[in-house]
């Protein structure tokens, strides 16, 4: 039994990457509209709800960087008690600790679905310019699918090596 399927594993972090390249160009916006307000408002001229877009946009950015954070075994990790354990322990408990994320994030991508669902169904706006939530939640869930979908498949990969580090 090998590895992942090579072309899904491309795949998996071509989608990731593409999400991240877009979660930066999201902040490069909320960053002018940032700028933006900053100088209207020094001229009595503030952009009203301004901080609408800004909070949708760095949150759906958050979530659209986290598969490739995933990915790239960018996360805080705490390896202090574990540095001097064996190969075999350390790829394990790596393994258990991508498939409780993959858990978590599918319980959080599941309930941004909802969310989103219920924002559309009431036809919820924020306060100011009466943008939908709905496409909020609905882009930050694409983020936390494609983000446990990444912690799953490093999982699966992970117990597969344990259990060819521990036959050894």
């Amino acid at each position: 039994m090998g590895g992942p399927d090579p072309a899904a594993a491309g795949l998996l972090v071509r989608a990731a990457r593409t999400l991240a390249i877009a979660g930066g160009l999201l902040l490069v916006a909320a960053m002018a509209v940032t700028v933006a307000s900053v100088i209207r408002a020094a001229f009595g001229q503030p952009i009203l709800g301004d901080t609408e877009i800004v909070e949708m946009l760095s949150g759906v950015a958050i979530a659209w960087f986290m598969p490739w954070c995933q990915l790239r075994g960018a996360h805080v990790r705490l390896d202090v008690f574990t540095a001097r354990a064996p190969a075999a322990i350390r790829n394990t408990l790596d393994a258990a600790a991508s498939l409780l994320v993959a858990i978590v994030v599918a319980v959080l991508a599941w309930r941004l679905i909802q969310g989103g669902l219920d924002a559309f169904e009431r036809g919820r706006e924020t306060m100011f310019l009466q943008l939908s939530f709905w496409w909020g939640y609905g882009a930050a869930a694409l983020g936390m699918l494609l983000w446990a979908t990444a912690a799953a498949s490093q999982a699966l990969a992970a117990f597969g090596l344990a259990k060819r580090l521990s036959r050894a």
